[in-house]
């Protein structure tokens, strides 16, 4: 029987070899096929397990299909593997018998020659069919006391190689990853992946990645461990722990909250020395005092607040009584910042400055004192 597969095996023109594509052995029902080689673009099919598609082209990290029509689609490598599809020619299957029961000597010299004169017509060119014949019966001589036995029985698809089997003991279902307990057993894990969002824990995710539970990011081999947000621009937001326990928070590729070991906050304040400190100098002391930034150095167009001035701003004030909407039962005494005098309101007329009323009042009472002690003065 070899001395059949040597003698048909000088005839490679009459096998064709088509590339096919399959899904790996470990896909238990499909592999999505998609638009374009990216994971992100859209799913246009499926290639079930134990169907094949013809191989068009290679994209790293995909494999180019061919679909209905002059259509082509995508399917990730990860899941799928190219196998060579041989389609064997007329000549071929017309020499080769269906079942050999009996290989002798003379029987095996008969068939060389039916396949000498076949095949000498329909492949060979310039070799004419004398070549051949020497060729083929030179091959004879050699190997056939070697390779001829009687009483040998061989299947039609002996030569072929038998297909690798499938992992029986893998159950599970639909869009999940498998997860194997043993070496030949699997089932579900907890990663769902309906090609278009994952989801660990959960079989609805609403976005590329969501996980039901907490996730931990272990940092082993530097001194910042972190999740960084990147968008197309370029323009990148984080969350970092560093080793001296600082937290930061950035946006816009720079830092903008910092919490210290101590528990400090800072507001574009990279170490704050207060409970909570802004950029601008203002912050919360240790007591729970707020204290507004009031250096001469941060300041300009200084100039003095006039009695008359202060005066009428502080005629014009109107205190109330008033709770906040979403404090129903605290009181306070305070203003309307839509109401006050221009003096004091801010530009929106949404909010107040304590330090500004305390001017107004500061001046105006400075002004009366001033006054008294002139009247005093009179009546010595």
């Amino acid at each position: 029987m070899r001395l059949i597969i040597i003698v048909l095996a000088m005839f490679l023109p009459l096998v064709c070899v088509a590339d096919v594509v399959v899904p790996i052995d470990k896909v238990e029902s499909s592999v999505n096929i998609r638009s374009a080689p990216d994971a992100s673009s859209d799913v246009v099919g499926r290639l079930k397990q134990g169907d094949s598609l013809p191989l068009v082209g290679i994209e790293p990290g995909w494999h180019e299909v061919q679909l209905d029509g002059d259509t082509t689609g995508f399917v990730s490598a990860d899941w799928s593997r190219i196998r060579a599809e041989e389609t064997v020619t007329e000549v071929t299957e017309a020499a080769a018998p269906a079942t050999v029961e009996e290989v002798d000597e003379d029987a095996a010299a008969v068939l060389v020659d039916e396949v000498v004169e076949e095949a000498a017509e329909a492949v060979v060119g310039d070799v004419v069919e004398d070549e051949v014949e020497a060729v083929a019966e030179e091959v004879f001589e050699t190997e056939a006391e070697a390779v001829v036995e009687a009483d040998v029985a061989v299947a039609p698809d002996a030569a072929r190689p038998p297909e690798r089997p499938a992992a029986a003991n893998i159950k599970g279902r639909e869009n999940f990853l498998v997860k194997f307990r043993k070496e030949t057993e699997g089932g579900n894990s907890q990663i769902y992946d309906n090609g278009n969002q994952v989801g660990i824990g959960t079989t609805d995710p609403k976005q590329r990645l969501e996980v039901n539970g907490s996730i931990q990011i272990h940092e082993q081999n530097s001194s910042v461990a972190g999740l960084m947000i990147t968008q197309s621009s370029g323009e990148t937001g984080y969350i970092m722990h560093n080793r001296a326990s600082t937290l930061t928070i950035g946006a816009g590729s720079q830092d903008r909250i910092t919490i210290d070991r101590d528990g400090n906050v800072g507001i574009g304040v990279a170490k704050p020395r207060h409970p909570l400190e802004m950029a601008s100098g203002a912050h919360v002391t240790a007591g729970g005092v707020w204290t507004n930034s009031s250096s001469r150095d941060k300041k300009e167009n200084i100039s003095g607040l006039s009695n008359e001035q202060a005066r009428v701003a502080l005629m014009q004030l109107e205190p109330v009584l008033f709770n906040y909407r979403n404090e129903v039962a605290e009181e306070y005494v305070g203003f309307i910042a839509e109401e006050v005098p221009d003096l004091v309101a801010s530009h929106d007329r949404q909010s107040l400055s304590t330090m500004d009323i305390v001017a107004v009042l500061t001046k105006v009472v400075q002004a009366q004192q001033k006054r008294i002690e002139e009247l005093e003065a009179r009546l010595e």
